[in-house]
């Protein structure tokens, strides 16, 4: 009877609410919740209702709002149950498995158990849907923060350094001064699109045409000396999506920008390995290091180090950093293309 009843109430229900497997299960189960509490009353002789089965409908509210499924839909298929239900017992009413004059009593008891299930998945989805937004609004200020960072603390520290070469030409009268005004204003007209595009509501993506060429650009705008760089690129780069490349750019470029701020290291090392399938890099450096346990604290391990993760994990990544005090720094990441197994190297 009951698996009969179920079939008549799944060709009723709405296609998005039986897609997940979850979801499908979960509304055969609350079926025969629904079926058991009218049974029992009947045993009993009044209307009863599990308590701890109804208050299990919160998984169907928070797995439909979840899904992206409308609330009214939810509703609707709490209605669909008792006209499935009020429409099968009426049948079978007459019949030996109900006995004559208790079909009142079936539908009051089944009313009361849908109308309670009904309830509570809809004070769940609520809840689920308010701490979905909440989610998406943290994750909005967190990829504000790390654009701010990223696009706008880079430039500008390198707009800074700029300067600070700009000074040091001017006073010893060196002719390459006006190169450095150049990169400054090139410099600052980057941030002041930026802006521009961030109050927009834009995300800031960097164009990157070339991972190799556009780091050892950096490396010689920031016009430090002390620290040897050596840069390693293997493989196409056309291979690799234009957003990809542009987010593994920001992430090489603030590694880079940390060692140069932060390391004092005498000696760097960037590889950098692409292809169709993925993308891997490791970069190193022989400087100071620090402690690299969960609970360090330093000017390497804040929202520099937090905003690389988070965007190597935004492309399905990995990402691990190894260092020891005054034994250096190694940083390493892998962005899969494809499906499939994929080792960091």
């Amino acid at each position: 009877m009951i698996d009969r009843l179920y079939a008549r109430y799944e060709e009723r229900l709405a296609y998005a609410l039986l897609e997940r497997r979850d979801l499908r299960a979960e509304w055969r189960r609350q079926f025969g919740y629904v079926f058991d509490d009218c049974l029992r009353s009947l045993k009993v002789g009044r209307v009863v209702v599990n308590d701890d089965k109804v208050a299990l409908a919160s998984l169907l509210g928070v797995s439909t709002a979840l899904s992206g499924i409308p609330l009214d839909k939810l509703t609707l298929a709490w209605g669909e149950m008792i006209d499935v239900f009020l429409s099968g017992l009426t049948g079978f009413g007459a019949g030996r498995l109900l006995p004559t004059g208790r079909t009142q009593l079936a539908l009051a008891a089944i009313n009361r158990s849908v109308v309670e299930r009904s309830r509570i998945s809809s004070v769940w989805y609520e809840k689920a849907l308010l701490k979905k937004l909440e989610g998406l609004r943290t994750a909005d200020r967190k990829r504000a923060a790390r654009e701010l960072h990223d696009w706008f603390g880079s430039n500008i520290s390198l707009a800074l350094r700029k300067l600070e070469l700009h000074n040091l030409a001017t006073e010893s009268k060196e002719t390459f001064s006006r190169r450095h005004i150049e990169d400054l204003h090139a410099i600052l007209g980057n941030l002041f699109e930026g802006v521009r595009r961030l109050s927009s509501g834009l995300r800031l993506q960097t164009p990157v045409s070339n991972i190799d060429r556009e780091l050892r650009s950096y490396v010689d705008a920031y016009g430090l000396d002390l620290t040897d760089v050596t840069i390693f690129v293997d493989g196409d780069e056309t291979d690799v999506p234009s957003h990809v490349r542009g987010e593994v750019f920001l992430v090489l470029r603030e590694c880079l920008r940390n060692i140069f701020t932060h390391a004092g290291a005498g000696q760097a090392l960037v590889m950098l390995q692409l292809s169709a399938s993925r993308v891997c890099a490791v970069v190193q450096d022989d400087g100071r290091g620090f402690a690299s346990s969960s609970d360090a604290v330093g000017p390497r391990t804040g929202s520099g180090l937090i905003s690389m993760k988070e965007r190597i994990r935004a492309l399905g990544g990995s990402f691990t950093i190894t260092s020891v005090p005054m034994n250096g720094t190694r940083i390493a990441f892998l962005v899969p293309l494809t499906d499939g197994p994929h080792d960091l190297v």
